[in-house]
């Protein structure tokens, strides 16, 4: 149950004991303590029991990944008083919210600012690209160069809901790939739909009945007894996924020409891929990835982010006005964030290095206290000040938001309980 009510100062104190108490903390409840705009100073507590049993709703994610590290300072933290070699190198605009300042090259998202929340205070402490991204996609922690430990919030989430939904669709599509978004211990059965570039154009059918009887012909290989057996039933389960979008009237989500807005998103791949992902979540897709990729500037800052920002912040605001239009603002969560952040000091090359001390991360849900900042960092940038949080609780976030319970377990490919959530 979600209660919400006005807070006095002693209840704020009072959370910070609690927070202190218990590390692992729903995100979008503890924002509060770490306060430096809010509307109402309204909070919500939730009330967990320890009961595993999921709890289904009709919520989604879309999870916008901003592969390669963005920074931090002239996303969502533009520190204008920091010494020049530190602060936002593209300046800072004020938004709607008082104290919310943004870096200076997010002109639309700055009208925006009372639909989403920003963490100031998210890290953790991998620069290691590959297990960073490991960290941020699962929520839990891996090694440098080693397997997927943990399975992706999209599987956990697909394990949950079940692999495809009334209308057909894949409770998980990965409109571009990301590295660990797979299903590791849960199975091939779980590890999402991809559906990036090719993939997306071969769900049109050109030729039913010629696909139908090569289907035929694939049942006969798999009855024969040829395939390795755990193989062949992998491979089934993964294609009766695709055949029940091709063969369905599902794929119509993907034909995003025909859709009202589709002027508003054209012009590029990630207004394409948005406009997809907020198609899919109205035809019941739970789980959504979008991999926005090229943020690792170690030179030439500047050029880099005019190149990735401005394109960033017209579809998201775009985002804001189709979903209230299409009253997803509040069943849907849109998750932004990535490896980790950069360097608060400039290099000598102009760029900002590896810095996971600090990660930018925006959270956007009506359902939820929006127009805040959750968390602060020093004055530098550096590391958090108030209320840490690290990937664990973005991964409650997301489970609570989708009615998974963080007690939850699994029985893995080889038959041993596994917990979805290490950490309780």
């Amino acid at each position: 149950m979600v209660t919400v009510r006005l807070k006095s100062q002693q209840d704020v104190n009072l959370d910070l004991v609690q927070f202190n108490m218990n590390r692992r903390h729903f995100l979008l409840t503890a924002g509060i303590a770490g306060l430096t705009a809010s509307h109402n100073n309204i909070s919500f507590g939730v009330n967990y029991d320890n009961n595993p049993n999921f709890k289904p709703n009709e919520n989604s994610v879309i999870y916008l990944f901003l592969n390669g590290g963005p920074t931090h300072i002239e996303t969502f933290n533009p520190i204008p008083n920091a010494t020049t070699d530190r602060r936002s190198i593209t300046g800072s605009l004020p938004t709607k919210v008082v104290g919310m300042d943004l870096g200076g090259l997010w002109n639309n998202l700055s009208n925006h600012a009372d639909k989403f929340a920003i963490v100031r205070s998210f890290a953790h402490n991998d620069p290691n690209h590959e297990s960073a991204v490991h960290w941020m996609m699962t929520g839990e922690r891996t090694t440098p160069n080693s397997p997927p430990k943990w399975p992706s919030y999209g599987s956990v989430i697909l394990g949950q809901y079940g692999t495809n939904n009334k209308q057909g669709l894949p409770n998980y599509v990965k409109l571009s790939p990301i590295q660990y978004d797979a299903a590791a211990w849960m199975g091939t059965k779980y590890m999402g739909y991809g559906a990036s570039g090719e993939g997306v154009r071969d769900l049109i059918l050109k030729d039913e009945q010629r696909f139908k009887s090569r289907l035929k012909m694939l049942d006969i290989v798999e009855k024969s007894g040829k395939l390795d057996q755990s193989m062949a039933k992998s491979w089934t389960e993964l294609r009766q996924q695709a055949v029940s979008v091709l063969v369905g009237k599902a794929s119509e989500a993907f034909i995003i020409e025909k859709d009202p807005e589709y002027e508003t998103y054209k012009k590029d791949q990630l207004g394409k891929d948005i406009l997809i992902a907020i198609r899919l979540v109205e035809k019941g897709v739970k789980f959504v990835t979008i991999n926005y990729a090229g943020w690792d500037m170690h030179q030439n800052l500047l050029d880099g982010l005019k190149s990735k920002i401005p394109p960033l912040d017209h579809y998201l605001s775009k985002y804001f006005e189709s979903a209230t239009k299409r009253q997803l603002n509040h069943k849907n969560m849109l998750v932004m964030s990535g490896d980790f952040g950069r360097t608060p000091k400039i290099n000598k090359d102009g760029g900002r290095d590896h810095w996971p001390s600090l990660i930018p991360l925006l959270i956007a849900n009506d359902s939820y206290n929006m127009g805040r900042i959750i968390g602060t960092s020093d004055a530098n940038a550096e590391r958090a000040d108030q209320n840490p949080f690290e990937p664990e609780d973005l991964k409650w976030t997301i489970f609570d938001h989708m009615g998974i319970n963080k007690n939850a377990d699994w029985y893995s490919i080889e038959n041993r309980p596994m917990m979805f959530v290490k950490e309780t």
